[in-house]
């Protein structure tokens, strides 16, 4: 067995994922953040977009699309909440894509003093946006292994 530490997801609704994995990639405010196997302690802010875990013995990695949230590392477990996590293998892109202009009309035609609407709307858009680079992601990995 590799070396191996503790992932768990966890969004607003439900666990999405809890389990061993050889390392785990995130867009941290500082920019992208790798997390393996006895990783110093920390706490980070995450950013929208695409989150990355590697599991034991398989090729490819689990990809998930996040909200943003928080990672923790702590004696060879990493935890992250978020309030939106999603499996890339229930993303619609032509759905999103529609989420996304939607969202950017209304911030573009938006009243700055309804700003709890704006609020929602600006985080409508950040997780349209980071679903969308989840299946980037996917595409070009797909690619790279079809040639």
């Amino acid at each position: 067995m590799t070396n191996v530490m503790y992932v768990d997801l966890v969004d607003s609704e439900s666990r999405l994922f809890a389990g061993d994995a050889e390392y785990l990639v995130a867009n941290a405010y500082d920019g992208e953040i790798g997390i393996y196997p006895n990783h110093v302690a920390l706490i980070t802010k995450l950013k929208p977009g695409v989150l990355r875990i590697k599991l034991p013995d398989k090729e490819e990695q689990s990809v998930f699309a996040i909200s943003g949230g928080f990672l923790e590392v702590c004696s060879n477990r990493v935890t992250v909440l978020a309030d939106i996590i999603e499996r890339t293998e229930a993303l619609d892109e032509a759905r999103l894509v529609e989420q996304k202009e939607d969202a950017l009309n209304k911030l573009n035609r938006s009243d700055s003093t309804m700003s709890y609407d704006l609020a929602k709307v600006q985080a409508s858009l950040d997780i349209a946006i980071a679903q969308l680079k989840a299946l980037d992601f996917l595409k070009k990995r797909s690619r790279q292994i079809n040639g």
